[in-house]
């Protein structure tokens, strides 16, 4: 009898620890398109932006880049072949393709979290997770306004 008042006592208080560990479960993505900005040009002239499309609550297309000022002429970071040469020769990599690689993780994982560093884009690839996971917070509230990220965060 009192082995079985035990096991009980043993089994409930478990049971107890094992429910507090449990999270919340975590609010599905509501369909819409969520955008993420810096707030200024780097100190290249470049300003990071991303757009990620929720289409029946899963991340469908993401458009990420870089909007050059004035002195990188505003073109697009992914558009500009000097800057990709100049990029390509130094860390083997350039904006077209690391975008690329990026946009197909988050894609095919739906976690920035799992998006691995892409070598030669260590920054990039840090503001690209930042923006996903800040666009994925505000798809689970459907939350559909503009976010502004300071530049110096």
């Amino acid at each position: 009898m009192k082995k079985s008042i035990i096991s009980i006592a043993v089994l409930a208080f478990i049971a107890l620890f094992l429910s507090s560990c449990t999270t919340e479960p975590v609010s599905p993505l509501q369909d819409g398109s969520y955008s993420v900005t810096f707030d200024d040009f780097d100190s290249t002239g470049w300003k990071a932006y991303l757009v990620l499309h929720v289409k029946n609550q899963k991340i469908g297309s993401v458009e990420y880049d870089y909007i050059g000022s004035t002195s990188n002429g505003g073109k697009l970071k992914s558009e500009d072949i000097s800057y990709a040469e100049a990029m390509f020769s130094v860390a083997g990599t350039k904006p077209e393709l690391y975008i690329r690689q990026l946009v197909d993780s988050l894609l095919t994982h739906q976690d920035p979290d799992q998006i691995e560093v892409v070598s030669g884009a260590t920054t990039s690839t840090k503001d690209f997770k930042k923006f996903a996971m800040l666009a994925i917070e505000a798809a689970r509230k459907g939350d559909t306004s503009p976010i502004t990220v300071s530049q110096n965060e």
